[in-house]
């Protein structure tokens, strides 16, 4: 039996394809030819650029066309990506609201009717400082709003791009499956061509072939997978940094204005302090003129009142005196008339004795006439 009835066991020749494939061949089985490779394109290099829009990461894309992988690596190293850039963006800024709330306390201090015109000044004096902190506190919060929504946008834009490369990486997973299970069905057809034409060392080498062809494929996925994984992990600690620097700059700016801020406050308390104080030591000394000047007219208007209420009790007084004197004389009088007549009722007895006895009368008589006297010096004194 000659050796071209079975297709021969010439030497194998390899050889580029149209495709730049290296492909085995034998010279006397043109059929017979296969892939050295698989498809399977890997690039070297992976990009590892990270977009920024405004000084924000925004997601860590990879290139479609970057790398190749089964679609259960590309679900899984996706949603690693997925899960890591939104608990890095998940970053809050504080807000700056509350210091407008506490400078708008700790400046409000209540105050009499007597210390407005020293309020007013201070708050004019105060209201160049508090409008530029209310336009920085609006800048602040405008600029939150829009990191917010450039936060949001790029969470959406990374969505879409997530999904587009989820559908183009499963299609080309679809594609290579189906060209793999085509080329194995190849396989399987040629190699049942060379059993039933008894070419056991072609079905040899094939199956070796097949072997060999599996293992690379298999080491190659599984590379590809590690390279991917090492630029998904690389590119989310960049993301990583870039979130921490931003957030740590923010920390530092804000910190620096709350400084600034606290100085400024200070500042401006001690001098409407120092404003209140000098207007309450005026405010007291005026007070105290006015209550010194108020003793003053009230001791004066008490004494007037004193005075004229003596002179009315003395007035009364002396009324009062006169009319019991007025009283006292009346009574002596009559007391005096009653004296008169006794002394008359006397002397006629005594003249009517007198004729009795001359000496005896005349003793009689003179005692009256002292007694007359005494009660005459005795009313005169108590009048």
């Amino acid at each position: 039996m000659d050796d071209d009835d079975f297709g021969g066991f010439e030497a194998a020749v390899t050889f580029d394809g149209e495709d730049g494939e290296t492909q085995t061949i034998s010279p006397a089985i043109p059929w017979a030819a296969f892939p050295a490779v698989s498809e399977v394109h890997v690039l070297e290099s992976i990009s590892s650029d990270v977009l920024l829009e405004n000084s924000l990461p925004s997601a860590c894309l990879v290139s479609s066309d970057s790398l190749i992988l089964s679609g259960d690596d590309v679900l899984t190293a996706v949603q690693t990506v997925q899960l890591s850039a939104s608990s890095s963006l998940d970053i809050s800024i504080p807000s700056l609201s509350l210091t407008e709330g506490k400078l708008s306390e700790n400046s409000t201090i209540p105050v009499g009717d007597s210390e407005k015109p020293g309020i007013n000044g201070s708050k004019k004096h105060l209201q160049p400082t508090l409008a530029s902190l209310e336009i920085k506190l609006k800048d602040a919060e405008e600029e939150k709003c829009r990191i917010k929504k450039e936060l949001e946008d790029l969470m959406e834009k990374h969505s879409i791009v997530q999904t587009d490369f989820l559908k183009e990486k499963e299609g080309e997973f679809i594609s290579h499956q189906d060209r793999y299970k085509k080329l194995q069905e190849k396989h399987k057809l040629e190699l049942a061509d060379m059993r039933e034409a008894g070419h056991e060392a072609l079905t040899i080498i094939v199956e070796e072939f097949k072997a060999l062809l599996q293992s690379t494929v298999q080491k190659q996925e599984e590379a590809i997978e590690k390279q991917y994984i090492a630029a998904i992990e690389k590119h989310s600690y960049k993301c990583e940094e870039l979130l921490n620097a931003q957030h740590q700059r923010l920390l530092d700016i804000l910190d620096t204005e709350k400084e600034v801020l606290a100085q400024k406050v200070e500042a401006a308390l001690m001098q409407q302090s120092q404003k209140h104080k000098e207007a309450l030591e005026k405010c007291l000394e005026e007070q105290q003129n006015r209550s010194k000047e108020a003793l003053a007219a009230a001791a004066k208007i008490e004494k007037e009142v004193m005075q004229e209420a003596i002179l009315k009790a003395v007035e009364e007084e002396r009324r009062n005196m006169e009319k019991i004197h007025a009283k006292e004389r009346e009574l002596w009088q009559a007391e005096c008339d009653k004296y008169k007549e006794k002394i008359a009722q006397a002397v006629q007895e005594a003249v009517q004795e007198q004729r009795k006895t001359s000496q005896v009368s005349t003793f009689y008589l003179f005692i009256e006439l002292l007694a007359f006297e005494t009660i005459k010096k005795t009313m005169f004194k108590l009048l």
